[in-house]
């Protein structure tokens, strides 16, 4: 926290110095730019010059601008006349500093011509000069610990706040625009012609050390302490990754998104895949590829599925009661088909729920048909109750074509990987045409997955397949977001009969 405190009040202070110089800069630039115009008008002047006409535009010009104290015509040594009047005495020519790259040329520490008084800045353009009181470049609000000077880019000083500052003017040549040495910390900015040093002693940045400390110690040392204790109570309550999954299921921390399926001849939605998610106590969400796998090692992934059933009839009911068009999509584990365990559980919440069995399609990965007899009895059972199978990522196992030909399903969806590698030219697109005509020879509804770019999108269509699910429609949501999804993509239908349909 020390340090912290140190990096703070460092980071405080170049912040605090950039900005006073950035302001200092630009309004010296500001300030001679518009000095600068004023000498470049009466220059260009279709007033004879020193004629009353030419001096009362002189002194309206004095007048109306802030950052000029008076302005003279000097012609062959002699001064003319000004913005006060006539005047007619020999001079002798400014030492000229520097010339700016429109041709005004710059003279500091000067004296007026018609009343001595403080060393003033010079511009002279043609015959014309003008006069600017250096303070003018320093009109910025400094507090008492910052030295602020401001210069040309060439190292000219032409203000400073403070008794002292000059030494920093060398910063212009040597040094980076920022940093911290001999004692100071100091900021340099450029703007146009002009520079501006803010700088601040190391002996008042320590002052806001104190400051910074005298607050954050405390809440490092209130940190340090919840951290141990939290160190201790993991200590004690380390679990393996199997316990807190356990854990997970006796608490119930399974919940289920959302991925809209759309039909892709008009962008209604017609669906969704119910995905689960994990979330911890904490609120943080773990996903599937992180704990499947353990949770069907463990045979933990049939209460899981249990969960899943339960969230999508309580979230989704009402509104698959409502529009009958709709359907969800559930995944079931090699465990669940092999087993049949699950269509108990599913039949008692379905009916609850008054949803039809038609809306609910019961999604199989190529792993599920392992046990190919006790998968083919599980799927018959499962269409005799009215629900729709799918085979889920088909084309990623090496005996899909097998599982299509002897399984009875209704709809196949092609495996993102197929979909990613569409191109016309390639032959992966061969491969996902071959697999779209195989699921039109047998009537098998088609969903492709993971959808992202129009270019598939088009493709897709263009060879018929009806529905699709990805990013470039949706990414998996919460169930208070599907259900104003769906409604933003409603499907328009003809009314249903009822007495056709068996619940």
């Amino acid at each position: 926290m020390g340090y912290v405190a140190w990096v703070l009040n460092l980071s405080a202070a170049q912040q605090r110095l950039e900005s006073l110089a950035t302001v200092a800069s630009s309004r010296a630039n500001n300030t001679f730019h518009e000095a600068a115009g004023v000498l470049k008008t009466v220059a260009a002047s279709n007033l004879a010059p020193c004629t009353p006409e030419s001096i009362d535009e002189m002194r309206l010009l004095t007048i109306n601008t802030f950052s000029v104290k008076s302005i003279g015509y000097v012609e062959e040594d002699i001064y003319a006349c000004s913005s006060w009047g006539a005047v007619g005495h020999r001079v002798t020519p400014w030492k000229e500093d520097f010339i700016t790259s429109d041709g005004v040329r710059v003279s500091l520490g000067v004296q007026a011509r018609i009343v001595p008084a403080k060393p003033m800045m010079a511009l002279q353009y043609a015959a014309f000069n003008v006069l600017i009181d250096p303070e003018q470049f320093l009109q910025v609000m400094v507090e008492d610990d910052v030295h602020l000077l401001v210069g040309t880019a060439a190292g000219h000083l032409v203000g400073a706040s403070r008794p002292g500052a000059e030494r920093f003017m060398s910063r212009v040549h040597f040094g980076s625009d920022s940093a911290l040495e001999d004692g100071y910390l100091y900021t340099l900015v450029h703007s146009g012609d002009w520079v501006a040093i803010a700088a601040v002693s190391r002996q008042e940045l320590l002052q806001g050390l104190i400051r910074r400390e005298m607050l954050l110690l405390p809440i490092g040392g209130l940190l340090a302490g919840m951290l141990v204790l939290l160190i201790i109570r993991r200590a004690r309550k380390r679990l393996s990754p199997l316990a807190e999954l356990e854990l997970a299921v006796r608490n119930r921390e399974f919940i289920v998104h959302y991925q809209p399926i759309v039909d892709m001849s008009d962008g209604a939605c017609v669906g969704a895949e119910a995905l689960v998610r994990w979330r911890r106590p904490d609120g943080s969400l773990v996903p599937p590829d992180s704990f499947i796998p353990l949770a069907e090692q463990s045979g933990l992934i049939l209460p899981i599925t249990d969960q899943v059933i339960d969230n999508v009839m309580q979230e989704l009911g009402p509104l698959l009661v409502k529009d009958r068009s709709l359907h969800v999509a559930i995944n079931l584990a090699a465990a669940d088909v092999s087993s049949g365990r699950f269509l108990p559980w599913l039949e008692a919440t379905r009916r609850q729920a008054d949803v039809w069995p038609s809306q609910i399609w019961l999604e199989v990965t190529e792993r599920g048909f392992l046990k190919i007899d006790a998968a083919r009895s599980t799927i018959n059972r499962a269409r005799e109750l009215g629900y729709l199978a799918a085979i889920d990522d088909f084309g990623t196992g090496f005996s899909s074509l097998q599982h299509v030909q002897k399984l009875p399903l209704d709809v196949l969806k092609i495996d993102k990987s197929f979909v990613d590698a569409i191109d016309p030219c390639s032959e992966a697109g061969s491969v996902t045409e071959h697999i779209i005509e195989m699921a039109k020879s047998l009537r098998l509804r088609l969903v492709a997955e993971g959808v992202e770019t129009e270019a598939q999108l088009d493709y897709l269509r263009g060879h018929g397949v009806q529905f699709g699910q990805g990013w470039l429609f949706a990414r998996p949501m919460p169930a208070s977001k599907f259900l104003g999804f769906v409604q933003e993509h409603a499907v328009v239908v003809a009314p249903v009969d009822h007495a056709l349909e068996c619940s």
